[in-house]
């Protein structure tokens, strides 16, 4: 069964983070441990055997190498990083992907280039980091940037999103959910789970079939897909998913069916 999956809060954990139990350490960074898994998602991803995982990530290519060696050792293969706008087959850029996210993101080059100007005459050039199909500005005023980009530039072209620390400025063209339908076109899947923590995922979550999300995304998800994951995000999906693979069966139960918000079965 092909699982879409956010990385950052969703599997993994910055090291600001204080969670019960002993981390397991998948990233880091100018010789410092920077990321980790729970020992019970680390547990799950290294045992199951009916998930094929993708990592749908903001992440580039460059922070999601720092993680690729962990993720290898899950038996995870394909990852799309820079919000989908990039494949890795076991590390190795697919050209044809990246060519074909280019020409979509070429419709909004001019909005994108106008939102990057912006960004360049208000912000140092050491905050900003950027690839032909993202970019994002790492400030200490993010809430006012964010309000202002999403001011001055044309939602219907570009999104632009926020966490605590960075303001992202994406193509439409080219978000998670995007990615989600290329993915399943090119590589003939009929249906997939997928899971996210923030705004940025919702696009990939409307797309799967069924759906894992903490209860702030609830509301723009349809409850007949959804599934609510509450206490430590990463842990739940693993409940929840060990849960849906023992109440349906085989691999193929997503055909003609979803789960409601507790699991349940709708035609």
């Amino acid at each position: 069964m092909l699982f879409f999956t956010d990385l950052d809060n969703t599997v993994i954990y910055s090291h600001r983070h204080e969670l019960p139990g002993d981390p397991v350490w998948v990233e880091m960074l100018n010789g410092r441990r920077q990321s980790f898994m729970t020992a019970r998602t680390a547990a799950f991803y290294r045992t199951q055997d009916w998930l094929f995982p993708v990592p749908l990530t903001t992440r580039n290519s460059q922070q999601y190498a720092r993680l690729a060696p962990a993720l290898a050792s899950l038996g995870w293969h394909d990852a799309l990083v820079s919000n989908g706008a990039e494949l890795l087959r076991d590390g190795v850029p697919d050209p044809e992907w990246r060519e074909e996210s280019r020409d979509l993101a070429e419709r909004h080059r001019q909005e994108f280039e106008k939102a990057l100007k912006l960004v360049c005459g208000m912000e140092p050039p050491e905050a900003l980091v950027r690839n032909p199909f993202m970019f994002y500005v790492k400030t200490g005023r993010a809430r006012e940037l964010h309000a202002f980009l999403t001011r001055e530039t044309d939602p219907a072209q570009v999104t632009v999103l926020r966490d605590s620390r960075k303001v992202y400025c994406i193509p439409n063209t080219l978000n998670k959910g995007a990615a989600v339908r290329r993915y399943l076109v090119r590589f003939g899947h009929e249906s997939c789970i997928a899971a996210g923590d923030s705004e940025f995922d919702i696009p990939m979550l409307l797309m799967a079939d069924i759906c894992l999300c903490p209860e702030e995304l609830s509301g723009y998800l349809p409850a007949e897909k959804r599934i609510i994951c509450s206490g430590v995000f990463s842990d739940a999906i693993c409940d929840r998913l060990q849960e849906l693979r023992r109440t349906k069966g085989s691999p193929g139960f997503l055909k003609g069916c979803s789960a409601g918000e507790n699991g349940e079965e709708t035609k």
